[in-house]
């Protein structure tokens, strides 16, 4: 969480002061940080996934991971298409920015479904 900090300063910083490069250079570093994260999440979902033993799901596993499979691909390539489109539109590139923001909303409610499904099955 701590690696959001800076790139949100910067786009805040960017913004007030009205300079179009410097807000490109802003979004385009909060969408790398964004990034990131997504392949850090997508990394670890596989990872577990590989390693049912880590879970305390016991039965449904493969409800999860089949309700959930996607979604930091999908959060990868909205953030990926972000970062290309912010170099011929900002308003372009700050849409998907905030696109990807509501989408890991929604993913973490269908997660977080998901889990509350699978746990109640495996009992």
């Amino acid at each position: 969480m701590t690696l959001i900090d800076y790139p949100t300063a910067l786009v805040s910083n960017s913004l007030i002061r009205g300079n179009v490069a410097d807000m490109r250079v802003a979004f385009i570093y909060y969408d790398l940080v964004a990034l990131f994260i997504s392949l850090t999440f997508a990394w670890l979902y596989s990872y577990v996934r590989h390693h049912p033993e880590l879970t305390q799901m016991k039965k449904d596993q493969q409800h999860f991971y089949q309700a959930i499979k996607f979604d930091p691909i999908r959060s990868v390539l909205i953030y990926g298409l972000a970062i290309v489109a912010t170099f011929f539109s900002i308003w372009l590139g700050t849409f998907l920015l905030l696109a990807g923001i509501v989408y890991h909303f929604l993913a973490y409610l269908r997660l977080s479904k998901s889990m509350r499904h699978a746990l109640k099955v495996s009992k």
